[in-house]
């Protein structure tokens, strides 16, 4: 991969308008003019406007020359969101979504909206990876994650209802934060199933994750969290990790499972301590249980459309609303109060019995999938979304074919800032921007 143009971080930007060397505005307008010279091969954006959407912006203010991709299913006041759906080609939202309101203010230029999967489910967009169009960027954030991958742009806004942020983040080698359910407000943001939809961030640092989340963390109007997860007091940043014996989405590549025992021992050497350990076995169970909680939401938010106009629903689509509209209530009513049990016991396994900092664990199987048919699979995912639980995922090395490979620090609810130190310091230690600077060299 060859990059013409990679925008700075947000740390970088804010020292370069801090100190003169750059306006806010020239760096809007790089990143603009990024975007559009990559669309056509790329395909990040759903939506770019023909002009850049902001020529003024308040240097003081925190944001002042980052530009945001905003996923597709995320309402901005003055761009389309269209979900892309054809049912709702055109769709103008009335105001901005929360999250959307509080990056504005903080300065942050809304480039465009980046293309998600429909209704952020499993029909893909037109999005490729970054690092070889011949790969998925993963899903449903697609865009998102390929806008950040690509340097087009230093922050994007994503969802995740399974593994739709911590997956694409891992495929384009970007860092993926899912912080605790409820944290930030989803209110604008279209549903896929409300127990399990968290809004989250890709930056191309932690550090950048860290600064973004204060100033967009916090209930929203209208945004009703009737949360399950047992919120920790004040959680101090330790280094005592946790590693699976057996991942939580099943078997991984070789690749993946080398680079995690490499990324662990190099831990290790630094003064982590590592533990190897066995999770609670009904972990395992999550996944199905998320799926009848999101079969059952997925119904109630789209089924009036499923059943006026089923041509314009796509086929998984239409198969996850059949499968909520055949769920009992008693199962969605037992995979509600299992969600909460669970919740509940994973904190106390994490915290108290096994008294671990954070677990370190597979994003996803391997590299991204071959073609664009698939996102790939969420299930690495999956669990810790139906818990609630924060994840970060860190972009650590490549596989046989070239593409990023991360890695998934996943910490107890309420300890997101904690989390995110530790998973700053993990990031220091994979020598990532050293490897990505090799791999250009050799115009991969």
């Amino acid at each position: 991969m060859t990059k013409t143009y990679v925008c700075p971080t947000i740390a970088e930007i804010r020292a370069d308008v801090a100190s003169g060397k750059t306006r806010a505005a020239e760096i809007v307008a790089q990143g603009f003019a990024a975007a559009q010279a990559s669309q056509s091969t790329l395909h990040a954006f759903q939506y770019l406007p023909d002009a850049l959407p902001v020529t003024h912006v308040d240097e003081n203010l925190p944001l002042a020359g980052v530009s945001v991709a905003v996923k597709d299913i995320i309402d901005t006041a003055d761009m389309p969101t269209e979900f892309n759906s054809p049912a709702y080609v055109g769709r103008r939202p009335a105001q901005d979504a929360t999250v959307v309101a509080r990056l504005r203010a903080a300065g942050a230029t809304i480039l465009g909206k980046s293309v998600t999967t429909e209704f952020a489910f499993r029909h893909p967009g037109q999005t490729v990876n970054p690092w070889n169009s011949a790969y998925t960027p993963g899903g449903s954030s697609s865009g998102s994650a390929a806008a950040v991958g690509a340097g087009i742009v230093s922050l994007a806004l994503g969802t995740q209802t399974q593994g739709s942020v911590i997956r694409p983040a891992a495929y384009c080698g970007v860092v993926g934060f899912k912080p605790t359910y409820g944290t930030i407000a989803r209110t604008g943001v279209l549903p896929l199933a409300w127990s399990l939809d968290h809004v989250g961030l890709f930056t191309r640092s932690v550090a950048d994750a860290a600064y973004v989340l204060k100033l967009v963390a916090g209930a929203g109007p209208d945004d009703p969290h009737a949360s399950h997860v047992p919120l920790a007091s004040t959680v101090a940043a330790g280094r005592r990790i946790g590693m699976l014996a057996r991942q939580v989405g099943g078997a991984v590549e070789p690749a993946q499972q080398a680079a995690l025992d490499a990324l662990a021992e190099r831990l290790s050497r630094d003064g982590a301590e590592i533990v190897m350990v066995d999770l609670p076995a009904e972990i395992f169970d999550a996944p199905a249980h998320a799926l009848t909680l999101m079969g059952v939401e997925a119904a109630i938010t789209h089924g009036d459309l499923y059943r006026r106009s089923p041509e314009l629903v796509s086929a998984p689509m239409r198969g996850l609303i059949e499968e909520g509209l055949r769920c009992a209530a008693t199962d969605y009513a037992k995979a509600k109060v299992l969600q909460g049990r669970m919740a509940h016991r994973f904190d106390a396994w994490l915290r108290k019995t096994m008294t671990l900092d954070a677990l370190l664990v597979a994003p996803a199987n391997g590299e991204p999938p071959h073609g664009l048919d698939s996102t790939g699979d969420a299930s690495f995912c999956a669990p810790w979304t139906f818990l609630g639980v924060p994840a970060v995922t860190v972009p650590m090395s490549f596989g046989p074919a070239g593409l990023p490979l991360g890695a998934q620090i996943v910490g107890a609810a309420g300890s997101d800032a904690a989390l995110l130190d530790l998973a700053e310091w993990i990031e220091a230690r994979t020598n990532w921007a050293s490897r990505v600077s090799t791999t250009n060299d050799t115009g991969a």
